[in-house]
């Protein structure tokens, strides 16, 4: 089977109009930068798996932790939610988010305290956007997740976007996702989210990634 390619179906004038929408988009008056392809497919992930664990690797200003946390209560799942940054986040608090400030992942979240907390867990990378990062996030998490989970990369449409962030992203997501799969077996994209409404149409381009076999 060929490779799944990083193109979206979405059409590049529609997705301009759509970017400068999630750019601005707030939920209860906190940055959230979430569009609409993927707050609806979150919401059914969220009903279909119900993570009691959920870690966001990118706070931002804290409206997605805020947004995932309402949600998970409105469906009736026990969890709780860790969102790391680098940054602090500031004057945003819920019950079950515990905002981190990031050093490394290494010393935030070792392997020895992730196999430790409720199962299922979610993780969402949504930080630099760099190869390098992506890939050590994926790495980082990947072996402590158990069959069923989600590991999900965000915003791997910068590719067919053409966005280079500044000091360059260095093939961003979508390489660190092509190698983060390579030779692996136990990690497979899930095609039914990427292209629940046209191939990938959505922001996690070949990003809802499936742990299948431990």
């Amino acid at each position: 089977m060929s490779p799944r390619p990083f193109t979206s179906g979405i059409p590049k004038a529609l997705l301009d109009s759509v970017q400068a929408g999630t750019m601005r988009y707030m939920y209860k008056g906190i940055p959230t930068l979430k569009n609409p392809f993927d707050l609806a497919l979150y919401t059914r992930l969220l009903w279909d798996v119900k993570p009691r664990t959920l870690i966001e690797i990118g706070s931002y200003k804290g409206g997605s932790a805020i947004w995932f946390a309402d949600q998970m209560r409105s469906m009736g799942i026990d969890g709780r939610i860790f969102s790391l940054d680098i940054i602090a986040v500031q004057d945003v608090s819920d019950p079950i988010v515990s905002f981190m400030t990031l050093d490394s992942l290494a010393s935030a979240m070792p392997r020895d305290w992730l196999n430790g907390l409720p199962r299922p867990m979610m993780v969402i990378e949504d930080s630099a956007h760099t190869f390098e990062h992506t890939l050590s996030v994926l790495r980082h998490f990947a072996d402590v997740m158990r069959p069923g989970e989600y590991l999900i990369v965000e915003d791997a449409i910068v590719t067919p976007m053409g966005i280079e962030f500044d000091g360059g992203l260095n093939g961003g997501p979508a390489l660190a996702i092509q190698q983060f799969l390579s030779g692996r077996t136990d990690f497979a994209i899930d095609p039914e989210l990427c292209d629940y409404f046209g191939f990938n149409v959505t922001y996690n381009v070949n990003g809802y990634l499936k742990k299948v076999i431990s």
